[in-house]
Formats: structure tokens, C-alpha cells, sequence
């Protein structure tokens, strides 16, 4: 089994090394300990699903990057799955360094960016595509690894959610440590959000299901969110997850979808408030914005269509008017 600093610490050239005896290695029944290399790709995979959602009946649902990884590492989809859940602490039997290193790097986003990209450069590097190994983690422009959706997280809820979550995890677990159990109960939530955000994202093309503006050449800028129907705060566990509670809205009309300036019914048809209506009569910068730029039908989505029971919930407890 290798160490914590054996992770934490992995070079270019170890990381070569290592890919090399991946490249090299046979089925068999009984498996080898894993590598740094497959656990920083392991604890990568957080950012594109949630491992708790799968088992026994369920596991070939698994997202395609799950097989590729199986694939690659010579190992089967269940052991990716168990390898996940034992850094995250959800299995008490993992290695001695799962926890340690799924912790630390929930506090040093920057550190686990540069060791994803020294696992990913490497296995280009021995002839490793993205075929075989997709980068399945989010940049801003700068090529950062980033996580979506973040400012959508109030921050009152979140401390009230992270205090739940870890005494969750404390009975589980039966750990003593709180300050690592709060810290990977946030960064649960946090990855949560993170993959509901790029889920809606998806669901939407990426693109404004109000106006249709589409910021494609400028990612990661903030100029498209993942607007939750019914608001996080106010949302259960499942809620605060699904896509079908989510639309992708530019600033503006995310913020009047917020306030509730506009909603939607049950037929997708997008609705504005009175006083937004007659703003549009007086004011010439919000009919550039709100009148023929708003879509009267909210953009089909290619998945998850808005859920009828987070549209009424929008329309009784946020929209100013009565549909």
C-alpha cells in the first residue's frame, strides 16, 4: 500500500513509472494495491458522479468514465466504486492513507489540481488519449481546475448542512477526529453541488434557457449558472441534486427567476410578473432585456425537464404574481 507522502508527493517521473506498470498489468483475480496514480484518478472521479448511488443492481449505470478507468487499470467497475467510497470514509476497512488524502484534498483544491495534471500529463505522455483516459475535470479560462456552482451555496444553509452531514458521518464512522469529519462532510456537499451545476449545464447545452445566450467561447466566467427552481436553502438532500430542479440561466435572468420577476408553469411557458411588465413601458434597458430577448417558452431541455412539483413550488412561494 503506499503512503500518504508517497500521494501527496508524486513526481512527473514516478507517475511515468507507474502508468508503466498499469500499461503492463493483467486481469487476474486477485487485484494489486493501488497506485497513487489511480487513487488521485479515483478521488478525480467525485467530480463527475456520486459513488454512493451505485451498487450491486445498479452498477452498470455507471458513468462511462467509471468503465474507462476499469478498462485502464486492468480492475473491475466495483472495485472503482469501492476504492471511491473507501476515500470519502464510507467504508471502515480502506487503506490507511484513503482518508487522510481525500481529506487533505478537500482543503488544498490547488495541490490536487497539480496532481491530477501530473497523473494526466503522464499518461499522455506514454501514449495514454483521451479515448482511453478522458479529462473529466472543469477549468476556467486559465486552464484551473475549478468547481461549479459554488456562489449558489448560501452560506448559513451550508454551515447548518456540513454540521448535519458530519454527525451523519461520525455515527458511521465512529471517528473522533471532528475537524476532518466536517471537512469531508463539506466537501460531500460541495462535490454535490459541483456535479448538479454540470449536470444542468449539460441539460441546457450550455446555454440560457431564457434568451438563449450561449457564452461558449468564454467558460468558466460566471456569465452562465445553474439556477436551482427551488432554492437550495429550502431543499432537501435529494432536491438540492436533482437536474430537473435546475435551469441554466445567464446573470440577469437567473437574478429575476430568483427575486420572481418571471416563472415558468407547467408547460415550460415563462411568465412575467406585473410589475415587471410595466417597467418593460417605461424602461428602455429592461425591454432590451426582458421583452423580446425572453423566450415565451423556457429552451427545451436535452434531459431532465424542469419537474412540474419545483415549478408550482417557484410559483407559490417566490413569483411576485399569480399565474
Amino acid at each position: 500500500m503506499p503512503s500518504l507522502a508517497a500521494i501527496l508527493d508524486l513526481t512527473d517521473g514516478e507517475a511515468r513509472s507507474q502508468w508503466g506498470r498499469i500499461l503492463k498489468r493483467v486481469e487476474r483475480s486477485r487485484q494489486e494495491p493501488y497506485t497513487p496514480v489511480e487513487i488521485v484518478l479515483c478521488c478525480a472521479l467525485f467530480r463527475a458522479f456520486d459513488p454512493h448511488r451505485f451498487g450491486g443492481r445498479n452498477i452498470h449505470l455507471v458513468p462511462e468514465e467509471v468503465d474507462l478507468l476499469a478498462r485502464l487499470f486492468k480492475r473491475s467497475t466495483r472495485s472503482i466504486i469501492i476504492k471511491m467510497l473507501n476515500l470519502d470514509g464510507s467504508r471502515a476497512n480502506g487503506a490507511a492513507c484513503d482518508v487522510p488524502f481525500y481529506d487533505a484534498m478537500a482543503v488544498d483544491s490547488a495541490h490536487f489540481a497539480a496532481l491530477y495534471e501530473c497523473v494526466v500529463r503522464a499518461a499522455r505522455h506514454m501514449g495514454i488519449d483521451p479515448g482511453r483516459l478522458p479529462d473529466f475535470i472543469e477549468r476556467d479560462t486559465g486552464g484551473r481546475a475549478v468547481m461549479l456552482g459554488q456562489d449558489s451555496l448560501p452560506q448559513e444553509a451550508l454551515t447548518e448542512a456540513v454540521e448535519v452531514a458530519a454527525a451523519r458521518l461520525r455515527v458511521r464512522q465512529s471517528t473522533a477526529d471532528d475537524a476532518q469529519t466536517f471537512r469531508v462532510a463539506e466537501q460531500k456537499i460541495r462535490l454535490g453541488q459541483h456535479r448538479f451545476a454540470r449536470s444542468v449545464l449539460e441539460n441546457y447545452g450550455h446555454q440560457c434557457a431564457f434568451c438563449n445566450f450561449a457564452p461558449r467561447s468564454l467558460p468558466r466566467q460566471k456569465l452562465l449558472i445553474a439556477s436551482h427552481i427551488k432554492p437550495w436553502a429550502v431543499a432537501n438532500d435529494t432536491e438540492r441534486l436533482d437536474a430537473a430542479n435546475g435551469i441554466a440561466s445567464c446573470p440577469m435572468h437567473d437574478a429575476a427567476f430568483d427575486v420572481g420577476l418571471i416563472t415558468v408553469n407547467g408547460g415550460l411557458r415563462v411568465h412575467r410578473a406585473g410589475s415587471l411588465r410595466h417597467s418593460l413601458q417605461v424602461d428602455a434597458g429592461v425591454d432590451q432585456n426582458f421583452g423580446n430577448a425572453l423566450r415565451s417558452k423556457l429552451r427545451s431541455p436535452s434531459r431532465a425537464a424542469p419537474d412540474s412539483a419545483y415549478l408550482a413550488w417557484h410559483q407559490e412561494h417566490v413569483y411576485v404574481d399569480a399565474l
